[in-house]
């Protein structure tokens, strides 16, 4: 949302504010589910977790702002000290101390450091930030993308649904077996990510300023996507059964049959999260809502029929048909977004 504003509907310290209101609801939300399904005595290392999402939430506000400014090298180093200090200070924190707490309490410290030392100050080079933290305005404004949050959950249920089906009928140990084989694929999917992401926000300005630039720079992005996912799934192929045999075992190498069709899942996943994102970045929130509304409808039904039939492969099968599904709805949206685009600078210069 922060990303693709180019009306500059809300100001960079109202953003920060909304985020930090976001954030912290979404703490206490976490705590009070965790109290519920949870002891009490993983509640400390769940608290810990907690305050380092939180942490790495606040700092992808500042990485909105480096975006916007076109600094995607001031993220990529974050990423890189993130990364780096939480692996090494995890290892060596539990290593010391055999504690799981103190491991994550160390990475969340950490964060928390990357955020003020680093993010904050190279954000601030950009522009003057304010915090602005408006409780009401926030409220209203968290209420009214509430149809989006909706849809982020479908989405995020449209393969959720048919694993927990594939353990009801075949047990944790073949919900298991399907994580582990489709465990690398995930590679595929950050690789389109990795492609279109910096790219949101130019999306929205283009389709703004002039529809064809934008409809330019989208043929171009779905070319790349698939160049991507290709060849990455080609690499998968050839490798996976190795790198499956290393991590899990030589038992594993007898399921790894179902990378094919975890790939082409994979494939309908990656565009439909592209299309999702695009709508967005174009303020097409009810193509997105309805994509993925029909999307996890469409997995709801289908796990019921295709997982007990087909087992491991269920679950894949289902994810493609129902992503490919949101992919129609969505496509349908754009058109039309697209020729209300048209009509709209035919008003302009008539």
């Amino acid at each position: 949302m922060q990303v693709t504003d180019v009306q500059n509907e809300l100001k960079t310290g109202e953003y920060l504010g909304l985020r930090l209101v976001s954030t912290t609801l979404a703490f206490a939300l976490g705590i009070a589910y965790s109290l519920i399904t949870c002891s009490l005595q993983s509640l400390p290392v769940i608290v810990l977790y907690l305050i380092y999402s939180m942490a790495v939430n606040l700092i992808e506000g500042f990485h909105a702002i480096d975006q916007k400014h076109l600094r995607m090298d001031f993220i990529g180093i974050s990423y890189i000290i993130q990364g780096v200090s939480s692996l090494l200070l995890f290892i060596i924190a539990l290593s010391v101390t055999n504690s799981l707490e103190a491991a994550v309490g160390v990475i969340a410290i950490a964060n928390i450091m990357v955020l003020f030392l680093y993010d904050k100050k190279k954000a601030s080079l950009l522009e003057l930030i304010k915090l602005k933290l408006n409780l009401n305005k926030s409220i209203k404004v968290l209420l009214s993308l509430t149809p989006i949050v909706l849809a982020q959950i479908c989405s995020s249920s449209v393969l959720t649904i048919p694993k927990q089906a594939l353990a009801a009928s075949f047990g944790a140990a073949a919900l298991g077996i399907y994580s582990s084989v489709a465990s690398p694929a995930t590679i595929v999917q950050m690789g389109a990510g990795y492609i279109y992401s910096p790219l949101l926000g130019e999306f929205a300005a283009r389709f703004n300023e002039d529809r064809r630039k934008g409809l330019r720079l989208l043929k171009k992005v779905v070319v790349y996507i698939s160049a991507a996912t290709f060849g990455l799934s080609v690499l998968l192929l050839v490798f996976t059964r190795p790198i499956l045999a290393i991590l899990f075992g030589s038992k594993i190498i007898a399921y790894t049959n179902l990378l094919g069709m975890v790939l082409i899942c994979t494939y309908f996943t990656a565009f439909a999260w592209f299309f999702n994102d695009l709508l967005l970045s174009i303020r097409d929130f009810r193509g997105s809502f309805f994509g993925n509304i029909a999307a996890s409808a469409m997995s709801i039904v289908l796990s019921f029929i295709l997982v007990p039939q087909l087992g491991m492969n269920g679950v894949s099968l289902t994810g493609a048909l129902s992503y490919g599904l949101a992919l129609v709805f969505m496509l349908a949206f754009f058109v039309s977004d697209y020729h209300k685009m048209q009509q709209r600078e035919n008003e302009i210069i008539g």
